[in-house]
């Protein structure tokens, strides 16, 4: 509301910069830590920045592509900063070096973001007359947020304890378990791309119940297995479940007034990085009080229980669209 975005990604992008020239040229633990939080908060933001530009700039029909266009893009930045880092340390450069390729990349964004055009936000939209970004958030909203953090509650926790679980109770070894959560995102990579075609032939909301009660239904198969073999189909099988699921079930967050504010999509995303960040501590406090098990039978409720949010957020937002359509046929006659 205070700021421009470009003057936020601007501005996060410098911050990204100095905090890993700092990593570089301080040999402080401590330097370390405090520029890898500035870096985490910042990244935190450009996210939400990058969200609030999507959805402003394409319609309804083409939001949801662009955002699981942009998990796509993650899960290539994953495999290639991971190859880069490793051929780096290889060669014997310096340990801080795995984050050239972070740098590149943010002086690249920063660049796109001075050349770039962006749309207005907060009191500069407000300057606009014809601006119709509204600032009431019904309740599915709020039913949407809470699915995103719960189903991040519960994807977290699966590639938490499954390298673990495979482990202990079906006597994989290390280099196998490692191989079985890499099928998940394997399959979920492959699942974003189905996904990003698919939302443009079909309806976002019976897309998202199906994919919904799919995933929710694999999960079973995680703590049923008696294999090794039989996990790591199930994860693959999983990861094309849930490979666009998060960011649809965002998309339909956004759908629920005409025009998001970026506070509302900042607010939405904020649920997932909750999500996140208490997962270590409930799932460990599960296995602490349970077993592994018990831990991945936890994500299943959770994405029960995503199924069930999604659904009475769909229920909401077409019983007010139903109130509206009559307020408006009464006010005609």
């Amino acid at each position: 509301d205070v700021f421009r975005l470009k003057q936020i990604i601007v501005g996060c992008a410098l911050l990204i910069c100095l905090s890993i020239y700092a990593i570089y040229a301080i040999d402080s633990f401590a330097v370390f830590a405090f520029a890898l939080a500035v870096i985490g908060t910042a990244c935190g933001i450009e996210l939400s920045a990058a969200a609030v530009v999507i959805a402003k700039v394409y319609s309804e029909r083409l939001r949801a592509s662009m955002l699981l266009l942009t998990d796509s893009f993650y899960s290539i930045a994953g495999v290639a900063s991971t190859l880069v880092a490793g051929m780096l340390l290889a060669r014997q450069f310096h340990w801080s070096s795995a984050y050239l390729l972070a740098f590149i990349v943010t002086l690249g964004i920063i660049v796109i973001a001075v050349t770039g055009r962006y749309p207005a936000t907060g009191r500069h939209l407000a300057e606009q007359p014809t601006s119709t970004a509204s600032n009431y958030w019904p309740v599915s909203v709020h039913l949407v947020g809470f699915a995103m953090l719960v189903y991040l509650v519960g994807f977290v926790s699966i590639y938490s304890w499954v390298p673990n679980y495979a482990q202990e109770v079906l006597g994989a070894d290390v280099e196998a378990s490692s191989d079985i959560v890499s099928r998940m995102f394997l399959g979920m990579f492959i699942g974003q791309l189905i996904m990003f075609v698919l939302v443009l032939r079909l309806p976002l909301r019976p897309l998202i119940i199906v994919y919904s009660i799919m995933a929710a239904s694999l999960t079973v198969a995680l703590w049923t297995a008696t294999t090794a073999a039989q996990l790591e189909l199930a994860m693959l099988v999983l990861g094309l479940a849930t490979g666009g699921l998060f960011k649809t079930i965002l998309t339909y967050g956004t759908l629920q007034v005409r025009d998001p504010s970026p506070r509302m999509v900042s607010y939405l995303i904020f649920h997932a990085g909750l999500g996140t960040a208490i997962t270590p501590f409930v799932s460990a406090f599960i296995v602490e009080r349970r077993d592994m098990a018990a831990a991945l039978q936890f994500a299943t409720l959770c994405y029960f229980l995503t199924l069930l949010l999604v659904i009475a957020a769909q229920w909401l937002h077409s019983r007010r669209q139903a109130t509206q359509a009559a307020g408006a046929g009464s006010q005609n006659d």
